[in-house]
């Protein structure tokens, strides 16, 4: 009887489900390659040319501030002319002139209104007395050296009782009824004497 004894070693069969397994990995990992390299590839496109245009804004930019800058330098320049001419015929501050103004008040005349401009005119609303009080203000002023030239544009009689309150054209028989005049003036000032004053009231 015969017997074979093969002493070649056996062949072990193919694990394809591993090499399926690899292949699958390498396809996945080429197309995730190819979609992250065109996706830079785009990104630097994008970057390239944000930059550009940040070029080009730049660019305009500096032409239209240079435009602005030669439009606008005789303005400028005429600006700076008004400023200094403005301080060099500054507002007389407002509290010398209501001091002023003040002084030359009859005992029973009081400011009511007060409103002063910087082309030097003032109006001023006053209540007396009586209306011989509202004529000798405007004797005082017209004689002020800081007045230059004033005008009483309006004078308006009106009753004032015991109680203090004014009552236009109205007269009580019952209560104690004292007459009121209010008036109304228009002053321009000498800014350069009130300016002298200034000066002296800093010393």
């Amino acid at each position: 009887m015969l017997v074979e004894i093969n002493l070649l070693p056996k062949k072990e069969p193919k694990n394809i489900a591993l090499w399926f397994i690899v292949l699958t990995a390498l396809f996945l990992a080429g197309i995730g390659s190819a979609v992250f390299y065109f996706s830079m590839q785009k990104t630097e496109q994008e970057v390239e040319s944000l930059t550009k245009q940040i070029e080009q804004i730049k660019a305009l930019r500096i032409i239209e501030e240079q435009k602005l800058a030669n439009t606008q330098s005789p303005a400028a320049v005429q600006d700076l002319e008004n400023a200094v001419n403005w301080a060099e015929d500054y507002p007389i501050k407002t509290v010398l002139l209501l001091k002023e103004l003040a002084k030359l008040l009859p005992e029973r005349g009081f400011m009511m209104n007060f409103a002063y401009e910087e082309a030097g005119t003032i109006y001023l609303t006053v209540q007396f007395d009586t209306s011989r009080e509202a004529a000798y203000y405007l004797k005082a002023l017209s004689d002020a050296e800081f007045v230059t030239e004033a005008h009483l544009t309006s004078l308006a009689a009106g009753n004032k009782n015991d109680n203090g309150s004014t009552k236009e054209n109205e007269v009580s028989e019952t209560e104690n009824v004292l007459p009121r005049y209010v008036g109304q003036y228009q002053i321009k000032v000498n800014k350069e004497v009130l300016k002298k004053l200034e000066k002296e009231e800093r010393q």
